[in-house]
């Protein structure tokens, strides 16, 4: 959860010791247990927003996303990391945040087409952003603030904040990319190759 932010993740990672020690060591729950228990949560709270009970869901989608945070914790504590738990972790993430999605516009609180909008953006970004490295973050978290604003503008939001960060993470990989061509003595006609020319005197 905190790959790209690795000292706020460090930071609590200290603070969570004691948990960590209870989930791993006590109940002996692995990071992909914990990473099930998370996309659990997150199916209960679905379920709560599509039968109206809004501040029950919120409060188990905040659980969800505890425990989300803490499988990567557990991982890194006691050395389990690997390539295989954060593909699970991320599937289950953009799963959790489908079914929320839905469940809000089952709910009522949000049209479908603005549900769908927003799943597709976020599913888009996913698929580059371990090689743009640009992820707002604005998915499941930005739901908390229904409590004060339509959740309507707040998908509306989400759609657009993560539509953007898609094509900005392409404009990035395309220069990352040139860039690299640039240093073998390559010349691709690309988007970035073309700005870095006019930037160029």
């Amino acid at each position: 959860m905190y790959e790209f932010a690795p000292v706020l993740g460090s930071a609590l990672d200290r603070g969570a010791r004691p948990v960590l020690r209870f989930l791993h060591v006590t109940l002996g729950l692995s990071p992909d247990h914990v990473t099930w228990g998370a996309f659990g949560a997150s199916l209960v709270a679905a379920a709560l927003f599509a039968t109206g009970r809004t501040g029950m869901a919120l409060a188990f989608m905040a659980f969800g996303q505890i425990l989300d945070g803490l499988d990567g914790s557990i991982a890194r504590q006691y050395g389990l990391a690997s390539e295989a738990g954060r593909r699970l972790d991320t599937a289950l993430d953009r799963a959790s945040e489908i079914a929320i999605f839905c469940g809000c516009a089952l709910g009522d609180l949000v049209s479908l087409k603005l549900a769908v909008l927003a799943s597709i953006a976020v599913l888009l970004l996913t698929t580059i952003v371990h090689r743009s490295r640009l992820d707002p973050g604005i998915k499941r978290f930005a739901l908390y603030f229904g409590i004060w604003l339509p959740y309507n503008l707040i998908f509306s939001v989400v759609f657009l904040v993560n539509l953007t960060a898609y094509v900005v993470g392409l404009l990035i990989i395309d220069l990352h990319f040139q860039r690299r061509m640039d240093q073998l003595g390559g010349d691709l006609n690309t988007v970035a190759s073309r700005a870095v020319r006019l930037e160029t005197p």
